[in-house]
């Protein structure tokens, strides 16, 4: 669940050109590594064939008790599995897909949709649809909400990190199928209270909103404000009659229509390549599976980046190996030049890092308490509420990672282990 607070902070956008581009294929690629890994993170086992001939949308692996699948992203023949050190999912084993055949695509009919909130989660869950903003499975984010009272569900294609603007690219190439995904999304948790929120200025807001006025009603767009993270303004009285908010990412409510629809599982996304060290950023749609040093090299390097982050500058993994697949939930993808960051000194108390957390939080409380081994009173400050902006180290003059330690205490759950060292520490 979101919170809607004033707190947040003001960041640089830096999504030209590649936000005023239109979205672009990248060529077939020679191969792809599928992880054998479903949309719950459930770790699969291949049941196609070494060999064998696979169609795009088959299924080529599935879990032990065959209730979540792995799907061919493209057309071609199964070469074997491969093993690889995956910034997401750790080691994992990955189908080898070549000969990739570029195959037209058979004119579908789109079925009537008529359908219940649980035939909607089952179909999100069947066909393993994750949600890019947090990585989540889809249907298992809606069913947390749907017992919410007052409950606004927001597809969020605001982009309010500094590079990404692939959420943009998707609303400006499909938008009515994003708001009919986002109305499934409604039926799944039982609220009529949708929204798709943008970040525009006002011209260009009422441009989009006019645009589509003939099938979406002009007030289900929504504005959100120009701080980060995403700060929607909204009237009061919605505020106070709905104070919780649920997001999802508008690529998901795609998935999800064209998966009710016509019965597809998703098998691209559209991935915004940035940074000062790309020669053409834009944002592409890319199979699933296809390599990272791929998909620069269709974009290009105007020279050898310092950093390769996959996601954006606020929230990326930083990554040292190029010959690893783009996974559901990877929408952007930057390659920059070394950033000078300052050195880092002790905490001096300033009290920044709770200005600016939108959660309402104490950063630096949470990481006194951390440093001084005081785990039993960490409960009370709620790290758990973190959901890793990175706001509060953009904003620590003492160039402290803030972020790294508030999530440290999340992740440890009341559970955290003195670091004794190695032997050879010692």
């Amino acid at each position: 669940m979101s919170k809607l607070t004033n707190s947040g902070i003001f960041i640089p956008s830096l999504k030209q050109p590649a936000a005023s581009r239109p979205v672009t294929d990248i060529p077939t690629p020679e191969r792809i590594l599928v992880p054998l890994v479903s949309g719950d993170g459930t770790f699969c086992r291949l049941t196609a064939r070494i060999d064998d001939t696979i169609n795009k949308g088959g299924i080529i692996a599935s879990s032990d008790d065959n209730s979540m699948h792995v799907y061919s992203p493209v057309s071609g023949v199964l070469a074997g599995r491969q093993a690889v050190l995956h910034p997401i999912y750790g080691n994992v084993a990955c189908a080898v897909i070549e000969n990739i055949r570029e195959k037209g695509e058979d004119e579908k009919k789109e079925s009537d949709i008529n359908l219940s909130g649980d035939e909607v989660l089952e179909i999100a869950r069947e066909k393993g649809i994750v949600d890019e903003l947090d990585g989540q499975l889809l249907a298992e984010k809606l069913a947390a909400c749907r017992n919410s009272e007052n409950l606004i569900l927001i597809a969020d294609g605001s982009d309010s990190e500094p590079y990404s603007s692939s959420s943009w690219a998707v609303i400006n190439e499909s938008c009515p199928e994003v708001y009919r995904g986002l109305k499934l999304a409604g039926i799944a948790v039982n609220t009529n209270n949708i929204y798709l929120g943008v970040r525009l200025g006002k011209k260009a807001f009422s441009s989009l909103q006019h645009k589509y006025m003939q099938e979406i009603e002009p007030s289900v767009f929504i504005n959100a404000g120009k701080k980060y993270p995403v700060n929607y303004k909204f009237e009061k009285d919605l505020f106070k009659s709905h104070p919780t908010v649920c997001r999802i990412g508008v690529q998901a409510c795609l998935a999800l229509y064209r998966a009710a629809a016509f019965g597809e599982a998703p098998s691209s996304c559209i991935v915004t390549v940035a940074g000062d060290c790309v020669a053409n950023p834009q944002n592409v749609r890319v199979p699933f599976g296809t390599l990272v040093e791929d998909l620069l090299r269709f974009c290009g390097l105007a020279q050898n980046p310092e950093y390769v982050i996959i996601g954006d500058a606020m929230t990326g993994i930083a990554i040292q190996n190029t010959e690893i697949p783009v996974v559901p939930g990877i929408s952007c993808l930057l390659a920059i030049k070394n950033r000078v960051q300052p050195p880092a000194h002790a905490c001096i108390g300033c009290g920044r890092c709770a200005r600016a957390c939108h959660a309402g939080l104490l950063p630096y409380e949470i990481m006194r308490r951390l440093d001084n081994m005081q785990y039993e009173r960490l409960d009370y400050l709620l790290p758990e509420e973190c959901d890793g902006c990175g706001a509060c180290s953009h904003v620590c003059p003492a160039g402290l990672d803030v972020t790294y330690k508030v999530l440290e205490a999340r992740d440890a759950q009341g559970n955290i282990f003195v670091k004794w060292g190695t032997g050879d520490e010692l």
